[in-house]
């Protein structure tokens, strides 16, 4: 397999996403090619940013907590409405018959 295809084909085998066959190829060549390696070394190295925090912790449980926080009571204050309205018109309905 060229280098170009392995280069190609890092991230996938770096999510797991290959087939074991692929997989197999990808580590018999980078048994055999420094420069591919040497490019699954890096990629498999975890990111930083500049105040050397790696990406993984750039997204504080904190974050995610407001956001779901945000976003399930806008959720919960629609639902409410709209149960809200339900309940009017059948109310409506009632008197009118």
């Amino acid at each position: 397999m060229t280098c170009f295809l392995v280069r190609d084909l890092l991230p996938l085998y770096l999510e797991d996403d290959c087939k074991s066959e692929t997989e197999h190829v990808i580590e018999e060549h980078l048994k055999t090619c420094s420069s591919c390696r040497e490019m699954y070394d890096m990629m498999s190295e975890p990111f930083l940013l500049e105040g050397g925090q790696a990406v993984e912790e750039a997204f504080l449980p904190e974050e995610e907590m407001r956001f779901k926080q945000r976003y399930y009571g806008l959720l919960i204050v629609k639902a409410a409405c709209w149960f809200g309205a339900a309940v009017a018109v059948m109310l409506i309905i009632k008197l009118l018959i």
